[in-house]
């Protein structure tokens, strides 16, 4: 596990958005001794929000919430690597294997466990989305409890590689049908004791049997919150 220095983070956050929410360069350049202010988290953290609002994953996915976190997920490695910001375009090839990712929870102190789940919920298309959701992945994420209980708690910052994830429901890679348009393909970070889960027996719908459900109804059931999201487009 490598920690994220503060500025780093806000930097990737920085070009997160569309041009016209991006979050102008000298409300994040930060000295690494100097923590932004409350205000300033909540804006950036608030920009997230708006993202996922303007592409319609509030509420088609989830419902309205404020994000506690920043979820950057990166596929790949070294120069080839894509990380993931609200609406990014990525190619098929390049979201085969598990992405990696950076999280950052500027005010969380304590937690019972964070889950990140990956979510399609234009399948087969967004026009016609009769399997949707699509359940593609569901991870614990083990490192966030053990940096709240290490001399890092003040700055829960942290990196985790692909690697060391041990999948709730395996990654399932991104395969949109020809011909369907682009699909969102959408992270939600999840806070809540991530053990003795109840998994959806079947990807489709999230097991729910019902067109348009998905990681809403599972987080409910599993007395989940949803803290963070992020998602990336893609189609064939």
């Amino acid at each position: 596990m490598q920690l994220t220095t503060l500025p780093s983070i806000l930097l990737l956050v920085a070009p997160i958005l569309t041009p016209s929410l991006a979050i102008p360069t000298d409300q994040i350049l930060l000295s690494p001794s100097k923590e932004p202010t409350t205000n300033s988290k909540n804006d950036q953290l608030d920009r997230v929000r708006h993202a996922l609002k303007k592409a319609s994953i509030i509420p088609d996915v989830v419902d309205d919430f404020h994000p506690k976190c920043f979820i950057l997920p990166t596929y790949g490695h070294g120069k080839h690597s894509q990380v993931v910001f609200p609406g990014k375009k990525l190619k098929v090839s390049k979201t085969k294997e598990r992405p990696s990712h950076t999280v950052y929870c500027p005010d969380m102190k304590s937690t019972t466990g964070l889950i990140i789940a990956l979510t399609d919920p234009d399948a087969p298309s967004r026009g016609n989305p009769k399997w949707s959701e699509m359940c593609h992945w569901i991870a614990p994420v083990s490192e966030a409890v053990k940096l709240l209980e290490s001399d890092f708690a003040s700055r829960f910052e942290f990196d985790i590689d692909a690697a060391k994830f041990e999948d709730l429901v395996k990654y399932k890679a991104p395969g949109p049908p020809t011909g369907t348009g682009y699909h969102r393909y959408v992270f939600i970070l999840l806070e809540g004791p991530n053990t003795n889960l109840t998994l959806p027996e079947t990807r489709q719908h999230w097991g729910t049997g019902k067109e348009g459900h998905g990681v809403r109804d599972w987080a409910k059931m599993e007395g989940l919150v949803v803290v963070g999201g992020n998602y990336f487009k893609e189609k064939q």
